[in-house]
């Protein structure tokens, strides 16, 4: 198990401690509407992974905070990091390749929450809101905006909207000063490493302190983290073997393309002699 962990250091930016976090209903509420401008009455956690699994059997995923509100709208927020050596290091790949799949990201959590909104014998019409809402530690379309907000419109006219009710949301801590809401500059701000100034951003870290120093969080934490770095090593083991057997394969051919005999080169490769058969 992991030791020596430095728990202050691990903040909000922290998916794992971001997603125990947002658990508060009260909390994630306050950050859909300083996100969305909206009134929210209640929401709810809609717990969709084992269905989302069923469905879309090609790619299981699970979405980070996933809650819905009191007219049916969906929200998932998701906090995206790049090369993040916290507890749970979900993503080490470089800022660039994530920000150039940010969009596609989108696109497939679209079809997730479209997918589980609507049930078998329901109509279209039947849909409701989707909001995808990405809260990044990077900037994530490289303008400097502070938020970006993106929905389908005409292209031969921009005031016309496709109507198709789904929004996507990104926020960018780094461009906190940039953006004349208050509330919102703050929150950023404090997903940035800076001190909470808010009403809101005080319960938030007031929060992420409760979690930190709960012990059953810090073993679940540790635990997920042997999880993912065991499973990392085991893709990492097999792309490795898949490598050394796609270069033996080469290799094979070579022979045979030489004109070596099909026993031979099963001995010299250790290939089976049904695979060497295989490749002629």
């Amino acid at each position: 198990m992991q030791k020596n962990i430095d728990w202050d250091a691990v903040t909000i930016s922290n998916n794992f401690l971001f997603q125990e976090i947002l658990r508060n209903k009260s909390l994630c509420k306050q950050l859909l509407e300083c996100v969305l401008h909206i009134q929210i009455r209640t929401i709810r956690y809609t717990e969709t992974e084992k269905t989302m699994n069923a469905q879309l059997s090609s790619k299981n995923t699970r979405l980070d905070v996933y809650v819905e509100d009191n007219y049916g709208n969906i929200a998932d927020i998701e906090m995206q990091t790049t090369n993040n050596k916290g507890v749970i290091n979900y993503d080490e790949r470089d800022e660039k390749t994530v920000i150039s799949e940010l969009p596609l990201r989108t696109r497939y959590y679209q079809n997730i929450i479209g997918t589980n909104m609507l049930r078998k014998g329901m109509h279209y019409r039947e849909l409701k809101k989707a909001y995808v809402i990405f809260i990044c530690t990077f900037d994530p379309f490289t303008l400097g905006l502070p938020v970006y907000h993106f929905t389908y419109r005409c292209r031969e006219n921009c005031n016309l909207q496709m109507g198709d009710l789904t929004e996507n949301i990104f926020l960018n801590v780094k461009a906190a000063d940039k953006t004349d809401d208050e509330e919102l500059a703050a929150f950023l701000r404090y997903v940035n490493g800076q001190c909470a100034t808010t009403s809101f951003t005080r319960q938030l870290d007031k929060e992420a302190m409760r979690i930190k120093n709960n012990d059953d969080w810090r073993l679940r934490a540790m635990t997920l983290d042997m999880e993912i770095q065991d499973m990392k090593y085991h893709i990492a083991k097999r792309e490795r073997e898949k490598g050394r057997k796609e270069r033996t394969i080469e290799i094979a051919k070579a022979m045979l393309a030489d004109g070596m005999e099909i026993s031979k080169v099963a001995k010299l490769t250790k290939l089976s002699t049904k695979e060497v058969a295989a490749l002629v």
